[in-house]
């Protein structure tokens, strides 16, 4: 199939999915295993209040009394969660190991950055690109390549992660929509994806926690992965998928999701981009941190650290996605071309909410810092839980074929698809 049959085809298939799906995010009570499964059969995203159950009992007809009683006591339960009054205090003595912690110029991390272009014969220490060029840069300057970089990671105590976090109140103007490191404090992000809670010193949280929930296990199964996620409103999540139902469950603060449906891959413009990661280089007394990029040897150019020039480069590449909600309207259409056709919905989950965001969409994640029950500055917190997406039936297959109809797209284009003020982040 050609560049223009399959961006047709994926245009008017966009087009039908939204005539058919014109309602947004909904928010609905506590849910019933019944209710819970409607929802995941339409593989539509929305949001749960835990505070809030499941009907009145004159509303509930006589039939599904008894689900919505039980629903109504798995809700209460999981309110009783200790996870609910945690303070500082409390999380320090539980947690008193050291933990990994993502650590970042700038709060993003598995994210697209900007480092000149190696030219042959010309060295490139990997360090931070100092300023930004725009769509006005002169002619004849280097090109400046897009990378996907991995935080640098640290070993710290609970305590010193709550005591970094203990915000001075930032300015409302952040730097989310540079690409260009700040030089200011490092940002700190407790964002391992590893299952955190069953296999890090974290585990000992896990039992002020909801061991699972119950509304999804007949649906769902077991919970393949459960993390704590816990940072500033510095931290950003760039836009990503994952191949995992996530019920994502939020304690402290707000969590923003600007989310794309399955059928949008084409609108965000994916590009095969080299692999890194940030290496913190610690500085003299007085001085700033600097962070450069260590890029992965699988992803060198031929004459990077390869003394046989053979061609390592082009195998590593991995497909990631250089659109943030995060820029103008104006600026996305313009540099993307088929950004127009996208219908971006966004959602603030708050504490006490929690979010069912079926496997396949694509989000870009924000967050903001809450209160401690003392009126005191928090940070935000939020566990997930991630559940083995269905492989079997038509969803998956036919998202596969979305897939290589964008990859036709993407493949025959000849335009170059690089965001100059884009924000990309870590999870």
């Amino acid at each position: 199939m050609d560049h223009d049959t399959a961006a047709t085809t994926l245009i008017q298939l966009i087009e039908d999915y939204h005539d058919y799906n014109t309602g947004g995010i909904c928010e609905y009570a506590y849910p019933t295993a019944v209710e819970f499964s409607k929802q995941v059969s339409r593989g539509r995203p929305c949001v749960y209040n835990v505070r809030r159950r499941n009907a009145q009992d004159a509303e509930v007809p006589r039939h599904m009394k008894a689900a919505s009683d039980l629903a109504d006591a798995e809700r209460k339960t999981i309110l009783s969660c200790q996870a609910f009054s945690w303070t500082a205090q409390s999380l320090c003595a539980k947690v008193p190991g050291q933990v990994e912690v993502a650590v970042t110029p700038d709060g993003r991390a598995d994210a697209l950055y900007r480092l000149p272009c190696r030219r042959r014969g010309h060295g490139q220490d990997g360090r931070m690109s100092g300023g930004e060029q725009d769509e006005s840069e002169r002619e004849g300057e280097e090109e400046r390549e897009q990378v996907f970089v991995q935080p640098a990671t640290t070993d710290m105590s609970l305590s010193s992660l709550l005591e970094i976090l203990q915000p001075s109140p930032y300015a409302e103007e952040k730097t989310r929509e540079s690409e260009t490191p700040s030089t200011s404090t490092p940002v700190y992000y407790l964002q391992s994806q590893n299952s955190n809670l069953t296999s890090t010193p974290l585990t000992p949280l896990l039992e002020d926690l909801p061991s699972n929930l119950p509304f999804a296990i007949p649906i769902l199964g077991e919970p393949e992965a459960t993390n704590i996620w816990i940072g500033d409103d510095r931290s950003v999540t760039s836009t990503h998928r994952d191949p995992y139902e996530n019920l994502y469950l939020v304690l402290r603060g707000t969590k923003t999701f600007t989310l794309y449906a399955p059928v949008e891959e084409m609108c965000l413009h994916s590009k095969m981009v080299r692999t890194g990661r940030l290496v913190r280089e610690k500085a003299k007394q007085g001085q700033d941190d600097e962070f450069r990029i260590e890029m992965d040897r699988s992803t060198s150019f031929p004459d990077d650290d390869n003394e046989s020039g053979e061609s390592e480069g082009r195998d590593g590449r991995i497909p990631w996605i250089p659109i943030s909600p995060l820029l103008s309207r104006t600026y996305l259409n313009s540099v993307f071309p088929y950004y127009k056709h996208a219908r971006p919905q966004t959602v603030k989950v708050e504490a006490g909410q929690m979010l069912y965001l079926p496997s396949g969409w694509f989000h870009h994640v924000r967050q903001d810092c809450g209160t401690w029950d003392d009126g005191s500055r928090a940070p935000c917190i939020a566990v997930n839980y991630w559940f083995d997406m269905d492989y079997e039936g038509e969803r998956f297959v036919v998202r596969q074929m979305i897939g290589k109809l964008a990859d036709t797209v993407r493949d025959s284009s000849c335009s170059s698809w690089g965001i100059q003020n884009g924000d990309q982040t870590s999870h």
